[in-house]
């Protein structure tokens, strides 16, 4: 039996978060006369649907960046908006989808009787959302930010109000910067200090059901730091075995890999030239 496809918790005032079967994320921000849902999650089990059960309110889809498990739930709707820095990676993410869907069938995540918004819904049409985009919820307002490095165009979203930032992948605990598209450890560390400068007290991220204190930010940069020098090690992707990189294991007081407190960067794929026998 398959789990089931969603679950929400309100984490702030008029603030949802709903995870997957895969535990990717997605928020509800909702106001007074409208909502926004940030980010749609892989796109299993019908997400509209669920989303349409939790509030009625006009909502418009914003999405913080073009991997599949963020856009994978967008095939419910007709229109959403991501930044134009994107470009056009649509088909690329819609094969690493049908990838991994078979595997996620044969280990029983969820059955053929689930949704599954690439094979039953279409690609949205996308609008182009850009830093200082201000969305007015009523009495809650929701500002873009451009939170670069992961992906050209990858945008956190401000809800002031509150002093939450919404953040997608701009920063986690296991910082990815292994991908073709991502731009680097240099440009990540400007997002850190832009970040830095923010009006927000904590932010959540596209895997994590806890948020990150503001005070946290630092030692997100020494991870960063530390991953210039470090040798690292050969990481491979459970489910895309083509994604490969080098994983860097920062200093830090915990070995809980999905512990708020861990600390690792995947930058690009280096091979590791083999050790010399010494001779006896």
């Amino acid at each position: 039996m398959s789990k089931q496809p969603f679950k929400v918790v309100r984490i702030e005032q008029g603030i949802y978060q709903i995870t997957d079967v895969l535990d990717n994320r997605a928020y509800i921000v909702a106001g007074e006369q409208s909502a926004v849902l940030i980010d749609t999650c892989g796109g299993y089990g019908d997400l509209r649907a669920f989303v349409q059960g939790i509030l009625s309110l006009p909502l418009t889809v914003l999405l913080t960046h073009s991997h599949y498990d963020h856009i994978g739930g967008a095939y419910f709707y007709d229109e959403v908006r991501m930044s134009p820095l994107e470009g056009d990676r649509w088909n690329e993410e819609a094969q690493n989808a049908r990838t991994t869907y078979p595997q996620l069938l044969e280990n029983g995540t969820f059955d053929e009787t689930t949704p599954w918004a690439l094979r039953d819904g279409r690609r949205p049409r996308v609008l182009e959302v850009g830093e200082g985009d201000v969305f007015d919820l009523g009495g809650t307002t929701v500002e873009a930010i451009a939170l670069p490095g992961h992906t050209p165009g990858s945008m956190g979203y401000l809800v002031r109000e509150r002093r939450v930032l919404l953040s997608g992948d701009a920063v986690t605990p296991i910082m990815c910067l292994f991908f073709k598209e991502s731009l680097g450890i240099g440009t990540y560390r400007q997002t850190l200090a832009k970040m830095a400068e923010l009006p927000f007290d904590r932010f959540y991220t596209g895997h994590h059901d806890v948020s990150f204190p503001r005070t946290s930010l630092p030692s997100f940069d020494a991870c960063a730091e530390y991953a210039l020098t470090d040798r690292g090690s050969t990481w491979r992707h459970t489910l895309l075995p083509d994604f490969m990189g080098t994983i860097h294991f920062a200093p830090c007081d915990t070995t809980d890999v999905d512990g708020p407190k861990f600390r690792a960067l995947i930058g690009p794929y280096v091979p590791r030239p083999p050790r010399k026998r010494k001779r006896h």
